[in-house]
């Protein structure tokens, strides 16, 4: 009776701490970022390629409203940020809509990025380009998806796609 006594509170105890999960962290030390997402999302899908220099991670919010793609490449030196974004977007595997408007540029010190509004009759999409720029080192560049239906996007959505990227750093 005592052991199943002490079987139940430790149940209680990891089955709360499970169930009370304010949001995902995903902290990546082999790809070096960090980024959270609040509670009312799930992982979709993880993958890694053979050579163990890029990564992929695909989340969805539990209404549907919005999924996220992040991709992690790891790069020998400091990329071109302009010839990466041109890569990505001409990629066909990607199908990443056209540009609608222009590019928002940032620098972060260690890291620098651009951001853009991409749609088309079925998809908005809101991306950011990151690339960290350590001349002493591994340096890796991201690319940051946010992906909506173009019937369910408005300045709220997108508001929140902008909290959400800010959840994102490059952890060097």
């Amino acid at each position: 009776m005592k052991t199943l006594t002490i079987i139940a509170i430790l149940f209680f105890i990891f089955s709360g701490n499970t169930f009370s999960q304010d949001k995902i962290e995903i902290k990546d030390s082999n790809y070096k970022f960090k980024f959270d997402l609040p509670k009312g999302w799930k992982e979709r899908k993880v993958e890694e390629t053979n050579k163990k220099d890029a990564i992929s991670y695909t989340f969805d919010r539990e209404d549907g409203k919005i999924a996220i793609m992040l991709l992690a490449f790891k790069v020998n030196e400091v990329k071109n940020l302009n010839d990466f974004v041109y890569t990505l977007e001409k990629d066909l595997t990607l199908n990443i809509p056209k540009i609608d408007g222009d590019y928002t540029d940032f620098d972060s010190g260690n890291y620098d990025g651009k951001s853009a509004m991409y749609k088309d009759s079925e998809f908005t999409e809101m991306l950011y380009y990151y690339r960290t720029k350590i001349n002493d080192g591994s340096n890796y560049t991201y690319l940051l998806r946010f992906i909506v239906p173009s019937t369910r996007f408005h300045s709220d959505i997108k508001t929140e796609i902008t909290k959400l990227a800010e959840n994102f750093s490059p952890e060097l």
